[in-house]
Parts: structure tokens; C-alpha cells; sequence
């Protein structure tokens, strides 16, 4: 009887606590309407529209290489860097055959120009004058053969610098230093951060829906990342037997993704329709079921929704009970109950 009575107290008590509780202080938006196509989830992979197999244009021993795999690099930076110890030396060593010739060219002419003076005066012949005449014709062919050596030499030794030909991801290292490389031999694979797209495969009845430029909402599941991408291009060929075709939505890079990472995609399905649009942050799930709360008389009304588009943080619904204008709570909503008083200290 003793705890009987020490219970209904506590309840008592309780009951004049709960009483006594302010009413939750709530921010609240209102419900808009847009047109928006009803989307499907779909699963696609994340990839990069554009890898390359970098490659030396000459071969060489690397002397010093800075690739990592799952390192972010530069457009220009420097990847490897050849041995250049024999190119230097053939280089000084044409340079000095250039001052060499250089300098018989200037002994030659003045000897042409004694016999040219001679041959003025009878002294000399007119071949013994042609004959110099054509060795120092020669002696400037050489020259420019020994500068064009030059010249190649010099281009080997800019070759020799392997350069990321634009910003990427390395995803693959195959050399190391010490290691020889020969053109066409990859040294590692590049994937380029400004062509991240996630590639889905869609049914070939939806093509009507799927058109480039067209926003879609995705999320990377693995890394529980939500973002927007631009459809950005569809494959003309239809897989025979699947009947479905290839999309790609260019999205933009972050830190952590993969290369075949999974994604899923909100694809259209239909044609525009006028939908009413909540925030994902109104959203309140239970037992398997999505509700938002709206504001009635300064008390909390659950009501079940029913959602067949995404886009961005907005939700298109087509419940009829929700109409534009009407408010929803998208801030204090994770503490209310159904009926439970309330302030709506905000209105986005």
C-alpha cells in the first residue's frame, strides 16, 4: 500500500512538471511548389572521364621521381626527372665544336679576303679564290648542322622532365628511381580531377528524361556524401541485352573518392510535374516512414509524406494535404511529439 501511494505521487508530480514545461521552440519554412520530374535511385560508380598513361618521350634512368599513389598533383608539376649526366656532356662538347668552327670561319674569311685582294692584283688565281670561297660555304654548312645537333640535344635535355600534363589523382605508380623507362612505357596513371563524373546505366525507355545539363542529385554511399551533378553526357550505344545506356554526370572533386566507388543517382522518370517542396532537414522517419511536422493552433501535427523527387536539400512530395504556404518545422523538429506545444521563434 506504502509503494502504491509513494508511485501515484511520482506520477502526480511528474504530471505537474510536464505541465509546467514551456512550449519547444521551433523554426519553421514554408512549403513551395515547383515542377520537377518523379526520380528513381539508381547505383552507379564514381570514375574519371579522362586517364593517362604518363610516358617519357625518351628513354633514360629516373633520377629522382615524387609519384604516390592517391596523391593529388598539379598541372606542371614535376613527376620524374631522367638522368641527364651524358646529355649535359654531349651538349658542352657540340658547343665547343661550334666555338672551334667559329673560330676557323673567322680565320677563313680574312684568308678570302687577302686572296680577294690578291686576285685584284693578278697574284693569286680565280680558283685558287673559289676553291676558299666553297670551304668557307662548307665550313658555315657545318655550323648550322652543329647548331641543329644542338638543338636536339637541348630538346632531349627538356624531355628528360616528365610533367603532369594537368591537374590529377595518381592512381597507379609502376617506376621507381633507379629504374629505366623507355617511350611508351608507363610510368604512372593520371586521373583528371576536373573530369570526376559517376556513370550510370539507364533504361533506354528514360531517354526522353535524361538530357545534358540536366541537375541530378547524388550520393556517394560509401562516404555518405550528398552533392549535385551535371549531366554531362550519354552514350549513344544501347547495351543489346540489358537494353539500358550509359550517362555520365560530371561532379565535382573531394578528398577520399575512389575511382569505381559506388554512388546512387536520382534519375528522372517522368516528365514534370508540380510538386511540393520540404527541406531534407524537416525530415522525421519512423518505424520506415517519413513525416514532417507542421504548426496547427501553436501545436506540433505530424503528418506522413510521400516523396518522389530530390533536388538538392528540397524534397518533392505530392501528398495533397500539403500545400504551398503552409508551414513545416525544419528546426526542433527531432524533440517534438504529436500535439506538443509550440513556438515558432523563426520562419525561413
Amino acid at each position: 500500500m506504502r509503494i502504491i501511494t509513494c508511485t501515484l505521487i511520482v506520477l502526480l508530480l511528474c504530471g505537474t512538471v510536464f505541465a509546467q514545461q514551456p512550449p519547444a521552440k521551433v523554426v519553421t519554412a514554408k512549403v513551395f511548389a515547383k515542377d520537377l520530374s518523379q526520380t528513381r535511385p539508381m547505383v552507379g560508380v564514381v570514375d574519371f572521364d579522362k586517364i593517362a598513361g604518363l610516358s617519357p618521350e625518351i628513354s633514360g634512368l629516373i633520377a629522382r621521381q615524387s609519384i604516390e599513389e592517391g596523391v593529388v598533383v598539379k598541372k606542371g608539376a614535376v613527376l620524374v626527372q631522367l638522368n641527364t649526366d651524358f646529355l649535359e656532356k654531349d651538349i658542352a662538347i657540340i658547343n665547343q665544336e661550334i666555338l672551334q668552327l667559329g673560330i676557323t670561319i673567322q680565320k677563313t674569311e680574312k684568308n678570302l679576303e687577302r686572296l680577294r685582294t690578291l686576285r685584284t692584283e693578278n697574284i693569286a688565281t680565280e680558283k685558287e679564290y673559289d676553291d676558299l670561297d666553297f670551304n668557307l660555304k662548307e665550313l658555315f654548312t657545318q655550323r648550322e648542322s652543329l647548331k641543329v645537333k644542338l638543338a636536339k640535344k637541348e630538346l632531349e635535355l627538356s624531355k628528360s622532365t616528365l610533367r603532369a600534363p594537368f591537374g590529377g589523382l595518381v592512381l597507379a605508380k609502376y617506376k621507381s628511381q633507379g629504374e629505366w623507362i623507355s617511350p611508351g612505357v608507363a610510368v604512372c596513371l593520371l586521373g583528371a580531377i576536373n573530369d570526376l563524373v559517376v556513370r550510370v546505366a539507364v533504361d533506354e525507355k528514360l531517354v526522353a528524361f535524361v538530357k545534358p545539363g540536366l541537375e541530378l542529385t547524388i550520393n556517394i554511399t560509401p562516404l555518405s556524401r550528398k552533392l549535385t551533378g551535371k549531366l554531362a553526357n550519354r552514350i549513344p550505344v544501347a547495351d543489346p541485352k540489358s537494353k539500358t545506356f550509359e550517362i555520365s554526370i560530371a561532379i565535382p572533386y573531394f578528398s577520399g573518392v575512389i575511382q569505381n566507388m559506388s554512388a546512387r543517382v536520382e534519375v528522372p522518370v517522368s516528365a514534370k510535374i508540380s510538386l511540393k517542396m520540404v527541406r531534407r532537414d524537416a525530415l522525421v522517419r519512423f518505424k520506415g516512414k517519413e513525416f514532417v511536422y507542421t504548426v496547427k493552433e501553436s501545436k506540433a501535427k505530424i503528418l506522413p509524406i510521400n516523396i518522389v523527387a530530390t533536388d538538392g536539400e528540397y524534397l518533392g512530395v505530392d501528398n495533397p494535404y500539403i500545400v504551398p504556404g503552409m508551414p513545416y518545422v525544419v528546426d526542433g523538429n527531432e524533440r517534438l511529439r504529436p500535439d506538443q506545444a509550440v513556438t515558432v521563434v523563426k520562419t525561413e
